[in-house]
């Protein structure tokens, strides 16, 4: 099964629909090399984004970028 992609701001965040499920895709540059910092979206999270838009997810995007250790981590390596 294949990930839609739902929205984008390219090097910031990615949003992806697989089936009921949306992920959120967020790139850091640093540590090198940058690294793709993976969220699936909570049914409270994905609730607020189909009503409001990626505004609803600034303050997870913000942790995920400080946080990065806490989630779900890929090397572009």
């Amino acid at each position: 099964m294949n990930k839609k992609l739902l929205e984008k701001k390219d090097m910031d965040y990615y949003i992806f629909q697989q089936n009921d499920i949306l992920e959120l895709l967020v790139t850091i540059e640093k540590p090198n090399p940058r690294l793709d910092i993976i969220h699936q979206l909570d049914s409270s999270e994905k609730e607020n984004y189909l009503k409001l838009g990626v505004q609803a997810l600034e303050d997870r995007i913000k942790d995920m970028k400080e946080n990065f250790n806490r989630y779900k981590v890929n090397a572009w390596r």
